[in-house]
């Protein structure tokens, strides 16, 4: 995957240890008042944003989780392959049936026994495989012309967005990284908005120009906050940069 190898190729940066270690899930709801919130409501009427929204949460968490399985680093891997299922299958499961998808939980299920039990095996790969092939396969029953469009990826980038801002907002305190799982959580959600900017790219640079100038170069300058899946020892960017080049995204995804 495009930007699987960008998260991969991020594991030869050497940086600073890492500070904490992924939280539990109970530690997640300890930490309630402080994290990010990444559910996405998601109901018959909402429409396919919010759909798309928790499918792309879900890639992007899996996406840093085989970016540390490639790096050995299996604890801190763990949270980001059991959130899919745990924290955002709930918001899509009950449009499944009605988008006449398989219910895939049992696969994500399935990936996330694999590294709590046996990480080192060769079928961690093929798990985490058949995990995003049926993420895949959940995002392909909206129609290619709508995910093509940007009224309908837009909006979806949008809500990645907004929720990698408030993870790394949530992760930094007195210019240190002291939760490490948000900011991984956020480095994900931001590879996978940029990914799915790609299919639009052309639309948008014929269409609207001045945007996409802005969205591209934005997103660029954004990644560059995450130099490496493992957090370097001080922020390379401020929140409030973060922020600011997230609400510039936002406010030239208006199209008019």
């Amino acid at each position: 995957m495009k930007k699987l190898s960008y998260l991969s190729s991020l594991l030869l940066v050497p940086f600073a240890v890492t500070l904490s270690s992924c939280s539990t899930p109970s530690q997640n709801q300890d930490m309630a008042q402080t994290s990010a919130p990444e559910v996405v409501e998601t109901t018959a009427e909402s429409g396919d944003t919010d759909y798309l929204t928790s499918l792309g949460l879900m890639k992007g968490h899996l996406m840093v989780a085989q970016a540390l399985i490639e790096q050995g680093n299996y604890e801190e891997a763990e949270p980001h392959v059991g959130h899919p299922v745990e924290e955002l299958y709930g918001t899509i499961e009950g449009e499944l049936s009605k988008r006449n998808v398989t219910d895939f939980k049992m696969t994500l299920n399935q990936f996330h026994d694999g590294i709590k039990t046996n990480p080192k095996s060769e079928k961690m790969k093929e798990l985490y495989n058949n995990s995003m092939a049926a993420i895949d396969q959940a995002i392909a029953t909206v129609p290619p012309e709508k995910l093509q469009s940007p009224e309908t990826v837009l909006p979806v980038i949008n809500g990645l967005l907004s929720t990698a801002n408030a993870e790394y907002q949530a992760a930094i305190a007195n210019n240190k990284f002291v939760e490490l799982i948000e900011y991984q959580d956020s480095m994900g959600f931001i590879a996978y908005a940029e990914e799915i900017y790609q299919p639009i790219a052309d639309t948008m640079s014929e269409q609207y120009p001045e945007k996409h100038e802005v969205i591209t170069s934005s997103l660029a300058e954004l990644k560059t906050a995450w130099p490496s899946v493992n957090a370097p020892e001080t922020p390379v960017m401020s929140p409030e940069k973060v922020d600011e080049l997230v609400t510039k995204i936002k406010e030239s995804s208006t199209l008019q």
